[in-house]
Parts: C-alpha cells; sequence; structure tokens
C-alpha cells in the first residue's frame, strides 16, 4: 500500500530495497562458485552486447564505447581466478591475548548496496565495482547516469541478459532519484563522480551508519623535473589530458615543471597535441579521435573557465576554442596561470592543461600540498631518489612514475583517493573487502575441558601481583 507521504516512485523504490534485503541472506550462503558463475554470465552479456555498447559510446561521448571493456574483461578474469581464496577464513597471528584460542577474520557481505555510477565511462563504471560487490555476496541497487542514458539503458540490458534481476536491481533516472535512493537504509554505498555529489552521498549515508566508498577526483598535478625526457613526457600528459577528452577522474589537470626546461616542454606538448589530434592541419575539431564533452552545459563551463583564465592574465599557448552546440572544446594549453582564476582551483574535466614553472621540488611540494589531495600524482624523472622524495613529500590517492593514468583497473593495486578526492578502494582484492566485513572470531576449544583456563571471582590476593607483573614493560 502506498504511504501517504511518499510519492509511487519513491514506494517503488522502497519495494526493490525490501525485495532485495529479503534476498540478501540467501545471497551471503553462496558459494564462490556460484559468485563466479555470475561474474562470467555478466561478461557474456557483455559481450553480446559490444556492437550496442560501441554504439552508445559514439553517441554520448564521440568514442567507441567498446574502448572501455577490456578492463573489465580483465577483471572478472582476476577476481574469478582468486575469490575462493579471499572468501576464506582469515586465520590470525597467535598474540597472548588469544591465550591460546583460535582466531580469524570472516569475510562476510554487507547486504544490500547502493552503487551510484557517472558518465564518463558509463558501461565501465557501472560494472566494475559491481564485479567486486557480487563477489563478496552481496545484493545491488545500480543507478547509472542519466547523462549517459544510451549506456543506462543498455546497463539494463546487461544485467537482464545475465539473468542477474534477482541479485541487481538497475534504476534509471536523474538526481532526483538518487535523493530518494538515498533516504534508504542500504548498508554501503558506493558513488563515483564529483566531490560536490560526494558530500551529499556522506551526509545521506550517515542518516543510516551505511558505509561509504567515494571515488571522485581533483586537480590531479603533474612534475615534470629538469632531467625529465620532455619528449616523453610531453607524448604521454597529452595522451592522458585527452582521455574522453580530459573526462576522466585520473587526468592530469596542470603541469608544475621545472623552469629550467619550462620552453621547452611547452613546445614538446603543442607538438605532441597537434600530431595526435591534428595530424593533417585540419583542425582539431575534425580529429576523429578527440571525443567530445558529454553536454553542451558541461561544455560551457569548461569555456567559461578559459575565457576567465585569459580575461584574468592567463596565455593561451595553444587551443583556446570552443563550439559549444557541437560539444567540443579544442586541445588547450595555458600558461601564467594565478589563484585569481577559477581554474587554479577548479576541476577542469575537459582537455585543458595549465603549465606552471618551479624552481625547486620543495616549491613544487608546496604547491601541490596547498591544494586538496588529489585522486592521482604523476612524477617525471630519471633520478630513483626523486621520485622517493615526491612520493614522500606530497599525498595522493594513487601515484604514477613516467606514466599517466596507468594505475587504474589494475587487479593487485588498490585504487581510491585521499579525503577530497575519495575515500575506500576498488578493484581486486581491495574491492571484494570494501565491500565485505571483516567479521572478527575468537574460538575457544569446542570441549571446555581442554579450553583455556579461566580466572573468576573471588580473586586471590596474589591477583593483584600477577596483574602488576603484566604491565611491567617488556
Amino acid at each position: 500500500m502506498l504511504h501517504d507521504s511518499i510519492s509511487a516512485d519513491e514506494q517503488a523504490y522502497r519495494d526493490i530495497f525490501d525485495r532485495l534485503r529479503a534476498r540478501a541472506p540467501a545471497l551471503a550462503r553462496t558459494s564462490a562458485d556460484e559468485r563466479i558463475a555470475k561474474l562470467k554470465r555478466l561478461y557474456q552479456a557483455v559481450y553480446d552486447l559490444r556492437g550496442e555498447i560501441g554504439e552508445a559510446g559514439l553517441e554520448e561521448l564521440g568514442m567507441d564505447g567498446r574502448l572501455a571493456l577490456l578492463p573489465l574483461k580483465e577483471e572478472i578474469g582476476f577476481v574469478s581466478e582468486r575469490l575462493a581464496g579471499w572468501m576464506e577464513r582469515e586465520e590470525v597471528e597467535q598474540v597472548p591475548s588469544l591465550m591460546g584460542r583460535r582466531g580469524y577474520i570472516h569475510w562476510e557481505p554487507k547486504g544490500v548496496v547502493l552503487h551510484l555510477a557517472t558518465w564518463n565511462s558509463p558501461v565501465l563504471i557501472s560494472l566494475s565495482p559491481l564485479v567486486t560487490m557480487l563477489a563478496a555476496g552481496n545484493a545491488v541497487v545500480l543507478k547509472p547516469s542519466e547523462l549517459a542514458p544510451l549506456s543506462a539503458d543498455l546497463v539494463a540490458k546487461v544485467i537482464e541478459k545475465a539473468g542477474l534481476t534477482d541479485d541487481v536491481a538497475v534504476v534509471t533516472g536523474g538526481p532526483e532519484t538518487a535523493q530518494a535512493l538515498l533516504k534508504l537504509p542500504f548498508n554501503h554505498v558506493c558513488y563515483v563522480g564529483n566531490n560536490r555529489v560526494g558530500r551529499l552521498v556522506m551526509e545521506a549515508a550517515a542518516k543510516h551508519f551505511a558505509g561509504v566508498t567515494l571515488e571522485m577526483g581533483g586537480k590531479n598535478p603533474v612534475i615534470v623535473e629538469r632531467d625529465a625526457d620532455l619528449d616523453d613526457a610531453a607524448a604521454k600528459i597529452s595522451f592522458g589530458r585527452h582521455l574522453v577528452a580530459g573526462q576522466v577522474c585520473l587526468s592530469p589537470d596542470y603541469v608544475l615543471v621545472h623552469e629550467s626546461v619550462r620552453e621547452p616542454f611547452v613546445a614538446a606538448l603543442k607538438t605532441k597535441i597537434a600530431a595526435f589530434y591534428d595530424p593533417e592541419g585540419k583542425g582539431f575539431q575534425a580529429s576523429p579521435d578527440l571525443p567530445r564533452i558529454v553536454n553542451t552545459r558541461h561544455a560551457a563551463r569548461i569555456k567559461g573557465l578559459i575565457d576567465d583564465a585569459v580575461a584574468k592574465g592567463a596565455t593561451v599557448a595553444l587551443g583556446g576554442e570552443a563550439d559549444v552546440e557541437a560539444r567540443f572544446v579544442a586541445p588547450t594549453v595555458l600558461e601564467n596561470v594565478g589563484e585569481t582564476m577559477e581554474i587554479f582551483h577548479e576541476e577542469v574535466f575537459g582537455p585543458v592543461l595549465t603549465v606552471q614553472g618551479f624552481s625547486s621540488r620543495e616549491e613544487a611540494a608546496r604547491e601541490i600540498a596547498g591544494r586538496p589531495n588529489p585522486l592521482g600524482l604523476y612524477i617525471f624523472t630519471k633520478d630513483r631518489a626523486t621520485v622517493d622524495w615526491y612520493i614522500d613529500h606530497t599525498r595522493a590517492g594513487s601515484t604514477a612514475v613516467n606514466a599517466v593514468a596507468a594505475q587504474a583497473n589494475i587487479g593487485t593495486l588498490p585504487f581510491g583517493g585521499s579525503n577530497h578526492s575519495g575515500i575506500g578502494r576498488l578493484g581486486g582484492r581491495a574491492g571484494f573487502r570494501e565491500f565485505s566485513n571483516g567479521r572478527g572470531v575468537v574460538e575457544d576449544a569446542l570441549d571446555p575441558a581442554v579450553g583455556t583456563p579461566a580466572a573468576y571471582p573471588p580473586f586471590p590476593p596474589e591477583m593483584a601481583a600477577y596483574v602488576d607483573h603484566m604491565l611491567a614493560p617488556g
């Protein structure tokens, strides 16, 4: 029966939640083989629909949607090969406080998980966290982004084709749908997107004491030291900045380059960008390899950041053009960017790089420390000690050395942010544990006659001396 104070949609979401909550205990008892079978059906459905996924990507972002499916295949294979071992009870080291008893960690699912996915790689970001959610034995409500509606419909089609609708409910809709879902008492909420919405998700989850995984973004810095291979750095930074036209949480956002090599680096950067996206001199807008901005609102926002910077004194070293209606922003390099400019503080999420010089590594580290912790930090140098210094003197969710955006979708590495750029870890075993509850268990002998001796009151006078003895420094 519909409650008077909620809408029909909200009642429908409650019904979905209640159905999954009732399903959760059975899912918790599924074996590794049963969970692996689900993952394999999931990938088979994705593979069968790869053509439609590719076309949706071209329509929504100007890039073949199949390109993002390779990490999903690898992740499902990696998890499937190891899941049985991850699910085993994890024996812990025998310490004095166990007093000879057995101690172990029992990995159990969180229960019902809400997964709010974003739009910049809509199928992958919807399904990749889902892999470890299902591997951990959870029931899931998945809301793909409304900004990529074709892909959202395909995600629902994948779940149906894989026969997973009993375990996974795909709910489509905009911000009002997410807000309604966040009112429900999920055990855990996973959100991939920006930190403005991340704060709202965290506040809503707190009302139910739900766990949260927030994978957000931020202004990711690149450090180009004086000894870096400038040609290699320029190529990798250019490519990493223009993945999905810069609409990737790990894309480099600003470059800190040593003053002694700043001019040749900018020249190399311009050369590489032109070689990648305007090799025939027809203009960046003619490039078949440069994706489009997701919608006109975001295109206008990026153009506004460029215009604001230029009006306040920034220099356009490359690009600067935009066609908002065509969802096109040219690859752009800005110099002389300062703190009065919006682009200095705001994550661009588009094909724009700002370049700043530095004269010492301490100055570069201070510049990074003055902003919220980034999701990714990149270091280009040939010196081992320099790499270690920067890792020790900066904070970030992840780091790549002489590489850009290479640290995601690696099964053996946990992936996530730091404070403003994220909370929690995704991928591989880290993802399995993120969506599991590690229940600590202590067992005494099943037969009390051979179990750990216990002391009960009334205690003898000697007990105080024994306690004092135990308190003595080791």
